[in-house]
């Protein structure tokens, strides 16, 4: 999601929009309103932090022991159903105990979550391209290939570049990946930069990929609305967008999007 030169996660900013109207819908509360948002506060943090902890728990191999990965956020990795049946919980609990602000709070949490859902569900519905753009991109001999095989199997089309900080965090993750899911059309499309300069990236880091693509004209970003990177776009066999996702994944992360979007592939070992 683009606001002015802003690229936002569709995820996170529609949490923030939840927030907002939550926050707002609490001013009509009175007196009461420090208490009110100091009970939905609590069942927010509550709701996050065993959303991240059963998310870290159910993918925990694929953090390979390291804690400091299990703390960054950043990886988006969280368990919604868990999260959001706690956070309920502890807001009944609070109302029960607390009759004073018992309506005012209950308003307030509903306001915030329906802002939530409906914000997510817009946000999702952007002016996204729903199927594989019929463009070509060149390969590493310099010869044009098109984007969509058209091969029957799933593509997975990464957007990236090597000045890009996140980027570079992601690509052992995806290069992994892409030798454990063979059945997977994994797509790495370079922006704007040249054949050597890539490969003086990958060279660095000691990488191996395969299937990497160069857009020197940045086309491929243009027609998918891309305009922040890295963002790793999910095709189903048929060229049918199924997600976009906007910045760096973990394997963990990386592994719960496989799973749910394509959920016929086999799981694969860390």
């Amino acid at each position: 999601m683009n606001i002015g030169p802003l690229a936002l996660p569709a995820g996170p900013l529609a949490l923030f929009i939840g927030i907002a109207v939550a926050l707002l819908v609490s001013r009509f509360s009175g007196e009461k309103r420090a208490e009110v948002e100091r009970a939905f506060f609590t069942a927010l943090l509550i709701g996050l932090f065993v959303a991240r902890a059963v998310f870290v728990l159910q993918y925990l191999p694929s953090y390979r022991g390291d804690f400091l990965q299990m703390l960054d956020i950043r990886d988006a990795g969280f368990a919604a159903i868990p999260g959001i049946a706690v956070g309920i919980a502890v807001v009944a609990v609070i109302a029960i105990r607390r009759s004073a602000i018992r309506r005012s709070l209950a308003i307030t949490a509903i306001s915030g979550f329906v802002a939530w859902g409906i914000a997510g569900a817009v946000l999702e519905r952007s002016d996204q391209p729903s199927h594989v753009p019929s463009i070509s991109l060149y390969d590493e001999a310099g010869v044009p290939q098109p984007l969509a095989r058209n091969n029957g199997k799933p593509l997975v089309v990464n957007l990236w570049a090597t000045w890009c900080g996140p980027c570079r965090d992601e690509m052992p993750v995806l290069a992994s990946a892409q030798a454990r899911h063979p059945e997977l059309d994994l797509v790495f499309v370079n922006q704007g930069e040249d054949r050597h300069t890539v490969e003086a990236f990958l060279a660095d880091l000691k990488l191996h990929i395969d299937n990497a693509r160069f857009d020197p004209h940045l086309t491929l970003a243009k027609s998918v609305n891309v305009t922040a990177y890295p963002t790793t776009l999910f095709y189903d066999a048929d060229g049918r967008l199924l997600e976009k996702h906007l910045g760096r994944v973990s394997q963990a992360t990386f592994d719960a999007m496989l799973a749910r979007l394509y959920p016929s592939l086999e799981p694969s070992r860390p």
